[in-house]
């Protein structure tokens, strides 16, 4: 086989912008490339259609396959098969040997027909390593039987890649303080009062099953502790499964004062096998804990069955059942796309059966939490603060900022920039008033530079 037809073997699922088209169920097998829109131009000018560079494709695989072929893909199970008919009885290693960059999964035969299924999942990989053999030596044709190894040597490569793969792993393990009442801050934060009534309830159930246990009474069975957090950026999910970790170390219902923030970056490779690997050891940092998984969504991405993130999620169900009494997941994201997250992984939605919903702010939440982060900081005071609670609160209903205590966070910041703008420069030496008021013009000003969405 040379390169030439190595590359129309392996174009159709090499090329990272591909997506497969939404009407699977019309077994017409198409490809839609998303900056073209079914046709990819060709090195004539032309433009090729994919339906034909399929049949293509598996024209070339082979002396020993036919003109026609079937798929089956399943991406809940990540499968992408291919079957077609043989022209002659072979045998399984003959065929294995013949299609390198493939896994055989059945071999089929009788009197009347031949019937071989494929597995092209792990199709990519394999053709990147055939395509490096190429560019060490790019004048020498690559004979099929020069690449019947390649099986072995990817998986050997893999296993050099998954140490240097988790090597570059920078966890953000944070130590929680315990010296806080957290209850009571959970409490007393602004809004979100159905978020914290069932934050509340798991906390009292968590605590009542760990009396019972120490005790020796019987504890009910079944009873997660793991949740998932949904509602808009900036509703204080990071804040409240902070707080909920702090409460049950304090309670002595997990061992360690730790809670591990992450997201798809840490738990995803970059390669075949190194995925696994790092998921493993992202929850082997967070046993004892609370691991935080923000943006979780991203781990799945359905129309494309090739991704790794699907063997993070398998990672994270097997730890989560392995690690029942020392393993705390929180995952959290936007609604929609955590319920269609969910949607396409049932053994983590049955696994997570607490769903927390995270409110927008009401206009004077928003702005109370503004004024708590002034108060409570206690670097500056406001000069009128009758002034400052109109204006926002007139400022928020005419404008509707999106972001929540993000945006409230940004104007705050903008406000003391406002100030420092007027205060650095003056020719007299700034007084404490002059270093810790905000005016009112200072407020306008930071309203008027602070985006609304």
């Amino acid at each position: 086989m040379t390169f030439e037809e190595l590359k129309e073997y392996g174009q159709l699922f090499y090329r990272s912008n591909y997506k497969l088209d939404s009407n699977l169920e019309t077994k017409t097998f198409k490809i839609k490339n998303i900056k073209s829109n079914q046709h990819v131009q060709n090195d004539e000018g032309g433009f090729t259609d994919w339906t034909d560079n399929m049949v293509t494709l598996y024209n070339l695989l082979s002396p020993v396959i036919g003109d026609t072929f079937g798929y089956n893909f399943n991406f809940k199970k990540r499968e992408m098969y291919l079957y077609f008919p043989l022209k002659q009885k072979t045998t399984a290693e003959k065929l294995n040997q013949a299609l390198p960059l493939v896994d055989l999964i059945s071999l089929e035969q009788d009197d009347s027909s031949n019937i071989a299924t494929v597995d092209i999942s792990k199709f990519n990989d394999r053709y990147e390593y055939a395509a490096g053999l190429y560019d060490n030596q790019p004048l020498a044709d690559l004979d099929l039987s020069n690449l019947t190894d390649i099986k072995n040597k990817t998986t050997d490569s893999n296993s050099d890649n998954n140490e240097q793969s988790s090597d570059d792993l920078n966890l953000n393990i944070e130590k929680l303080d315990t010296s806080i009442d957290a209850l009571k801050e959970l409490e007393n934060l602004t809004g979100l009062e159905s978020a914290k009534k069932q934050i509340t309830d798991m906390i009292a159930i968590a605590k009542v099953n760990n009396l019972r246990e120490k005790h020796g009474l019987k504890v009910p069975a079944g009873i997660s502790k793991h949740m998932v957090f949904v509602g808009d950026p900036g509703t204080g999910k990071t804040t409240v499964a902070k707080l909920f970790a702090t409460i049950l170390y304090q309670n002595g219902i997990i061992k360690d004062s730790k809670f591990v923030n992450t997201d798809r970056s840490d738990l995803v490779g970059h390669y075949t096998g190194t995925t696994a690997d790092r998921t493993k050891k992202v929850i082997q940092s967070s046993l004892g804990g609370v691991l935080f998984i923000d943006e979780a969504y991203q781990l799945s991405h359905p129309d494309s069955p090739t991704d790794f993130g699907h063997e993070a999620i398998d990672q994270l169900i097997i730890g989560m059942e392995n690690h029942r009494k020392d393993l705390i997941v929180i995952l959290a994201g936007y609604t929609n796309e955590m319920e269609e997250f969910l949607n396409d992984n049932p053994g983590l939605r049955s696994r997570i059966p607490n769903r927390i919903f995270f409110a927008d702010y009401s206009t004077d939440e928003l702005v109370q939490i503004l004024f708590k982060m002034i108060t409570h900081d206690e670097i500056v005071k406001l000069s009128d603060e009758k002034y400052f609670q109109e204006t926002i609160k007139n400022f928020i209903e005419k404008h509707q900022p999106t972001g929540n205590a993000r945006w409230a966070r940004n104007v705050y910041q903008a406000m003391l920039q406002a100030q420092a703008r007027r205060v650095a420069f003056q020719k007299d030496e700034p007084s404490t008033e002059d270093l810790t008021n905000i005016t009112n013009d200072d407020l306008d000003q930071a309203l008027a530079t602070t985006p609304t969405n």
